[in-house]
């Protein structure tokens, strides 16, 4: 299977081709950083897009249109908008609003609302999760997604995206990638760590997870990968 995997940060992929090695093959393509690694059977992709929705979608689309993936796994930090999901926390995204998409002057849509679209929320493969989370053996919060280009770090703000638009989380790419994929009929997983409470203190708390590199989704990654590619013995060769 040929997987594609999207960080928008070099900061967030460095855990994941460090917990994998066996990189074949090295370079940047039109801006984006991307590492080929051989997994048995599998081929991964791994793309650092840079921050913000436009990169991350040209990006995506740059590796169905170069590499052929069948599925595309994104991983990175978040910021929370609940006070039951904590700072360090793994969560997997069930949905997407693009919430600073506006053309309700125009067609009086919903912001957030595409004029194809029946509500406001992408959705990603729920098959795909389903596996994921059986390989993984444990369950995790399933949250909705603010994305838009916006480095939230304001207590109004966040109150604002839980409350009109009902997400429990936020981050600058996974609409992106959710546009992107749809239009390839390709799957998509997500999976975030939080790394900051979105408000004030997003800035300082957001660094100090980075420099910490406190990704933890790299532990989970065998898993995930057995989920993706549905294979139920060991992946070859994880690095330790």
């Amino acid at each position: 299977m040929r997987i594609g995997i999207i960080t928008a940060m070099a900061e967030e992929m460095l855990p994941i081709y460090q917990k994998l090695g066996n990189v074949t093959a090295q370079s940047k393509i039109h801006g984006a950083l991307v590492r080929k690694i051989e997994l048995a059977d599998d081929t991964l992709y791994l793309a650092t897009c840079g921050v913000g929705e436009i990169n991350a979608a040209t990006t995506a689309q740059l590796l169905v249109d170069l590499f052929d993936i069948e599925v595309l796994l994104n991983f990175g930090f978040v910021g929370t908008l609940k006070a039951n999901i904590a700072v360090g926390e793994l969560v997997i995204a069930d949905r997407v609003c693009h919430y600073q998409f506006d053309t309700s002057l125009l067609d009086g849509t919903r912001v957030g609302q595409y004029i194809d679209s029946d509500d406001i929320y992408f959705y990603l493969d729920g098959s795909l999760i389903d596996r994921v989370l059986s390989a993984i053996g444990k369950d995790m919060k399933r949250v909705a997604v603010a994305s838009g280009d916006v480095f939230v770090a304001s207590s109004a703000q966040k109150k604002r995206l839980a409350e009109e638009f009902g997400c429990d989380i936020c981050e600058m790419e996974l609409a992106g990638l959710a546009i992107a994929c749809m239009r390839n009929s390709i799957p998509l997983l997500s999976i975030k760590v939080v790394s900051d409470r979105a408000d004030d203190g997003a800035p300082v708390s957001f660094e100090e997870v980075v420099r910490k590199g406190l990704s933890k989704y790299e532990k989970i990654l065998p898993a995930v990968l057995a989920g993706v590619t549905g294979k139920t013995a060991p992946l070859p060769p994880i690095k330790k």
